[in-house]
């Protein structure tokens, strides 16, 4: 391989481990929250780990929780 071209693959491959890394880094810091979400709502909370799924697993998730009828209800209405 040319060493011209030997560094800008290094490059590459370093770029994309921050990129895998900082993906895993955010889905952690979500798959907690939205576990407790769809608990509460009445789902599995292991359809959270679908944050673990790059772009699709978000829009997903979303899609479950506004589209869906929840197993646990709606919360109801505060007292005024």
């Amino acid at each position: 391989m040319n060493s011209g071209v030997g560094w800008l693959l290094t490059l590459g491959s370093v770029a994309l481990l921050f990129i895998v890394l900082g993906h895993l880094l955010v889905a952690l810091l979500l798959i907690i929250p939205t576990w407790r979400i769809f608990v509460r709502a009445g789902f599995s909370g292991a359809l959270s780990l679908l944050h673990l799924v790059p772009v699709v697993g978000l829009l997903v998730i979303m899609a479950i929780l506004a589209f869906s009828d929840w197993p646990a209800g709606e919360a109801p209405a505060a007292k005024v």
